[in-house]
């Protein structure tokens, strides 16, 4: 077998490569205990059979406890003849990326299941086969398979994960327009959820893999599907007040896991919030659709796509920057709350570094300034009481692989470092990628009665497993593709070298695969002092001769192919990272938020409106935030304070003042979630209009008195309208429109049946207003009586004048289905599957709410 520690000494020209070798070794003499991995009180070892071959066998074995008793303790799993390898000699850091190898191999199917879909029976994946999402989940979701290929998957087997994007498409059920699909979710998926949209990061990087007619086949479905996804959102759910999009967090969709307590039965709350790592997922597709757009030479929608997309990004900016705290906030929480939260995600933050919205010194800042744990960096920030593990209080590697990148493009040495390790110690105490950990333990399964979790813990989750060979392949290795070429920039840290690394003099990363031909690339590793920081790229080679660090061509590449990095010491860190130790961790104070607070009353005190607030916290160490429309008009308020007059209220009679408080931690400046929002709308709320069903001309459904209320039922069919006619406002300036509504179409955690209407408002013939109606699932999982709740529909502003007549019509249009409009969902068991199409919903009143000038 032959191998080789570094080139063979071909003087070639890049395009004629150079002859193959199996793999290449790493060079050096290897530091003891290279073969275990110490969390103290558990070990992770090691024992390799065929050391010096480049096809070995691994025995990996842990003395920590594993999640369901799986897998099997040891873990025996073999390298294959041409599969990628790296020889870093470290032997278990060898060893763990064979093991992603391995388990990518094991998600790799030719059919997938769902209990939902398909009777639960198997659906045959297209030609080329699929990747299921982990052990215990069977089936492929758009987010789950969309991070998996933008973490590089997509480099192992091209053609399968092409398909497996493919799938997570759909036309409608009359096969026009093909969109991405937003899978079952929160109050009925769509436009609840709206992260349908991160599709995009994912087709990216596979078309960079792809080739010839493949490539131009995907590409062009690419490009249908994202259109046709760009330009209804843009109607639905883009907001032109601010230019952001609303919808759930991505990722982050188990509600009261990351959201305030009181929208987890009211989602349309969710839905009308605007999230950072969503509205990032949205400008990544619309950079993408005026990418293929000029491809395909169409420049008038290159252009348009690029305006929408350049606006995008600074409308983030502008609105979800926190310049106090240097930090991107998690979201603004619903409509009469614009300000955006003291709350924190790791997703968004990282992206927002990727991608670039944040400015090169905030980049910095984030990764700096973002909360670790001696086991990883959490998903959120802070945590929350009373809540089960499993976003909260998790550590999940997917996420903590994006992180690594992020701090890969700032610099940070210990941000890469903490990754790094974080990574290595969940794949070899757990003897697989798990889907994630408990944040503080960095255990899979942690009891501690009524909050015990991760809820869920998969094996070989798909995510997790694409995590660990990006940190290898696009971090350490600094692997980088365009659409035409490629590159390595190592980001290898002073501290890697001298303790992962220790003794080595080279490292290698052989077999892998970039639009048919072989790329090997083998790092030289300098001395380097103990301070930490970046080394530096000295000099770079391909197939012997000397190159810049450009991406090469792949028209220069041969059939075989060697990149050498010679890196040299670099300079010392100039950031370092905030880290939370277990001792701080056992502080309730600095791992949560304080608990959230709740508005009481809204009184007049002196003709101003006083403020009156409760919160189920310990005051010593509280203070208070208030907030109103939108803006913070006042804070630190002494944590024994219980109300709070609003000086500047005094336009009261004419101008609604909404009001949400926050709670602040003093010790660590952790913020609670926002209270409900409280509005007060003049005396007995004089500034709402309502009209109930027995006022509506009504086309379609039957009028009838169930479920407590009138409304019309069976209504919502396409041709069905309400109408309120002489619509009368009391006063000029901006109004919100919204119904109460009852959909027992699903519960609220999941299905693909959200009501969806539009209303318009009319004025002697002229259309003046109007908006898309949100009416989620409502029933609680298991209800007998699924259509016997009732709750307002989202807020849809239009701007009205006194003593004008105005004419009110509810009905359905193009943009105004949902989920189940699309073929995808031709053999899911729920309503609006195998059935067909659902969009019905009772209606039983339409109030008009006037907010001021």
């Amino acid at each position: 077998m032959s191998s080789s520690s570094s080139s063979s000494g071909s003087s070639s020209s890049g395009g004629m490569g150079i002859p193959p070798v199996d793999c290449y070794r790493a060079a050096g003499t290897p530091a003891s205990a290279t073969a275990s991995w110490n969390d103290d009180p558990h070990q992770a070892t090691v024992v390799i059979q065929n050391a010096d071959t480049c096809a070995r066998t691994y025995e990996l074995s842990t003395t920590g406890p594993l999640r369901d008793g799986v897998p099997q303790n040891p873990r025996v799993y073999s390298e294959i003849a041409g599969q990628p390898v790296v020889r870093t000699g470290h032997a278990m850091f060898d060893a763990l990326y064979a093991l992603a190898i391995e388990e990518s191999r094991e998600a790799s199917v030719e059919s997938i299941s769902d209990g939902a879909f398909n009777g639960g029976n198997p659906l045959p994946c297209e030609a080329g086969g699929c990747f299921e999402t982990g052990r215990l989940w069977k089936y492929v979701w758009t987010r789950d398979t969309a991070y998996s290929m933008a973490l590089g998957l997509g480099l192992l087997d091209p053609l399968r994960a092409r398909t497996s994007l493919v799938f997570k498409t759909s036309t409608k059920r009359d096969g026009s327009q093909r969109a991405i699909v937003q899978d079952t979710g929160t109050g009925g998926s769509w436009p609840i959820s709206t992260d349908r949209v991160v599709w995009a990061m994912g087709a990216i990087e596979v078309l960079k893999v792809l080739e010839g007619d493949e490539r131009t086949a995907f590409r062009d479905l690419a490009y249908e599907a994202i259109v046709n996804t760009a330009e209804r959102d843009r109607v639905v759910v883009w907001d032109p007040r601010d230019g952001l999009y609303r919808g759930e967090q991505s990722f982050l969709d188990w509600r009261e896991q990351t959201y305030p307590a009181w929208t987890t039965t009211d989602t349309v709350q969710i839905g009308m919030s605007k999230a950072l790592g969503t509205n990032i997922g949205h400008l990544v597709m619309l950079d993408m659709a005026a990418q293929l757009a000029a491809e395909k030479n169409d420049s008038a929608a290159s252009q348009k796509y690029t305006e929408w997309a350049t606006a995008l990004r600074q409308a983030i900016r502008s609105r979800l920057y926190l310049p106090d705290r240097k930090m991107y906030s998690t979201f603004v929480t619903t409509e009469l709350d614009q300000a955006p939260t003291l709350q924190y995600d790791l997703l968004g933050s990282a992206f927002a570094v990727l991608f670039e919205v944040a400015t090169p010194a905030q980049a910095a800042d984030i990764v700096a300034q973002y909360p670790h744990l001696p086991k990883g960096p959490p998903v959120i920030w802070p945590q929350q009481r009373d809540v089960r593990i499993y976003h909260n209080r998790g550590i999940w590697p997917f996420v903590t692989a994006f992180w690594a990148k992020a701090a890969a493009k700032v610099g940070n040495a210990d941000a890469v470092d903490h990754a790094v390790h974080s990574l290595a110690r969940g794949a070899a105490l757990n003897l697989s990628n798990m889907e994630n950990f408990e944040v503080v333990s960095g255990a899979n399964m942690l009891h501690e009665g009524p909050t015990s979790g991760p809820v869920v813990n998969s094996q070989r989750q798909l995510w997790s497993v694409a995590g660990y060979i990006s940190m290898v392949h696009d971090v350490l290795f600094g692997l980088e593709a365009t659409q035409k070429g490629v590159r390595f920039r190592p980001n290898i840290t002073r501290s890697s070298r001298n303790t992962l690394f220790a003794g080595m003099n080279q490292i290698a990363l052989s077999n892998v695969k970039f639009q048919g031909k072989t790329v090997n690339v083998v790092v030289s590793l300098p001395e380097a002092p103990a301070t930490n920081g970046m080394l530096d790229i000295a000099r770079v080679r391909l197939n012997g001769n000397e190159i810049s660090t450009d991406f090469v061509d792949v028209a220069m590449l041969g059939d075989f192919n060697l990149f050498e990095v010679e890196l040299s010491a670099g300079s010392d860190a100039t950031r370092s990272i905030t880290v939370i130790s277990e001792q701080q961790a056992s502080n309730p104070q600095f791992l949560y938020g304080p608990r959230t607070p709740a508005i009481s009353s809204l009184s007049i005190v002196n003709d101003r409106v006083q403020v009156g607030f409760t919160v189920p916290e310990n005051g010593s160490d509280v203070t208070f935030n208030v907030y109103r429309n939108g803006s913070r008009v006042a804070e630190n308020l002494p944590g024994t304070t219980t109300n709070w007059l609003d000086p500047d209220s005094g336009a009261h009679a004419t101008t609604t003042y909404c009001y949400t408080v926050e709670a602040v931690f003093g010790s660590s400046g952790n913020a609670s979630q926002r209270a409900q929002p409280s509005c007060y709308w003049g005396p007995n709320a004089q500034r709402i209009q309502t009209w109930n069903a027995q006022t509506f001309q009504a086309n379609g459904g039957t009028l009838t008195f169930n479920h407590g209320r009138w409304h019309y039922e069976d209504w919502g069919d396409p041709n069905d309208t309400l109408m309120i006619a002489n619509v009368q406002p009391t006063q000029s300036g901006w109004h919100y429109l919204q119904v109460e509504a009852g959909n027992g179409a699903g519960n609220v955690t999941s299905g693909i049946t959200c009501g969806m209407k539009a209303i318009e408002v009319w004025e002697s013939g002229t259309l003046v207003g109007g908006g898309y109606l949100t009416m989620p699932h409502l029933a609680a999982p298991g209800d007998p009586n699924p259509w016997g709740q009732w709750r307002t529909s989202n807020l849809i502003p239009v701007n009205l004048t006194a003593g004008k007549t105005y004419f009110l019509v509810i009905r359905e249009d193009m943009a105004s289905g949902n989920m189940s409009d699309y073929a995808h969902f031709a053999t899911y068991g729920g309503a609006g599957g195998q059935a067909g199409r659902f969009n019905k919903v009772n209606i039983s009143e339409v109030r008009l709410l006037a907010f001021g000038p």
